[in-house]
């Protein structure tokens, strides 16, 4: 079952797949391209860039480094959008759940694939980039950051495609809301606020902090945070499963 049905998975959404690697190849054609034209060695020189295009190009270039560092949770929310939402608009639900089967088990499986697929084509990608552009890459940590990303905001999706077809959007919609909360808190902005409601608000939200400690040490090729890692994992383990009693209870 679990090889017939991963199979048919990665079948079912073999354009997505497509799609989501073309995207990464433009990363990648960008990376080659700045490597060809500001290249000093092993490595890109920023001088040089400056020099072709000034502020603008060089900022471009950091927006491109900021984004590649979260290319995982782009890939995870592209895999897994509609995990369970769109077989129960379409009916395919009601068909498995008329053989005696665990849909937990159906869909934990259609997920752990999807989320194989976003973890590989992160984790060829973002080394690839390093690579390119610095002549290196951050180890043992791009690996580690990949995964938190894509376990946290695998087990948020499916948590919510239980509820709604807008999953992915809404996952989408908290990533931005955890950045701008955490750096509002690290500001000391909310210092005023009740402690418990901002504790409450912070412990809901995707595991910003967390993220932030595990870039860090990717960024700058540092020990890893394991509490971070562990507290990431836990965040997403816990919604998937929330996600697995629903998923059982749910009227098809």
């Amino acid at each position: 079952m679990r090889d017939s049905l991963t199979r048919l998975t990665v079948l079912s959404l073999r354009r997505r797949i497509l799609l989501l690697g073309a995207f990464a190849s433009v990363f990648l054609i960008a990376a080659l391209t700045v490597r060809a034209v500001a290249g000093h060695g092993e490595h890109v020189e920023p001088d040089r860039l400056f020099e072709l295009g000034g502020y603008p190009l060089v900022s471009a270039l950091l927006l491109l480094g900021w984004t590649i560092g979260r290319f995982p949770i782009l890939a995870t929310l592209v895999m897994t959008a509609g995990l369970f939402s769109a077989d129960l608009a379409s009916g395919h639900v009601r068909l498995i759940a008329a053989r005696p089967v665990s849909l937990p088990r159906v869909y934990g499986l259609r997920l752990a694939t999807l989320a194989a697929v976003a973890f590989l084509i992160s984790a060829v990608l973002m080394p690839a980039f390093d690579f390119l552009l610095l002549g290196r890459w951050a180890g043992p940590a791009t690996l580690i950051l990949i995964l938190a990303y894509v376990t946290a905001y695998g087990g948020l999706v499916a948590f919510l495609s239980v509820w709604t077809r807008a999953d992915a959007w809404i996952a989408l919609a908290l990533v931005l809301l955890s950045l701008v909360w955490a750096t509002l808190r690290r500001s000391g902005f909310l210092d005023g606020a009740p402690a418990l409601t901002r504790d409450l608000i912070t412990f809901v939200l995707p595991p910003q902090e967390a993220f932030f400690a595990l870039e860090n040490a990717f960024a700058e090729i540092q020990p890893i945070p394991w509490d971070a890692f562990a507290y990431a994992v836990a965040y997403g383990l816990v919604f998937l499963v929330l996600a697995g009693l629903l998923m059982a209870r749910r009227e098809v």
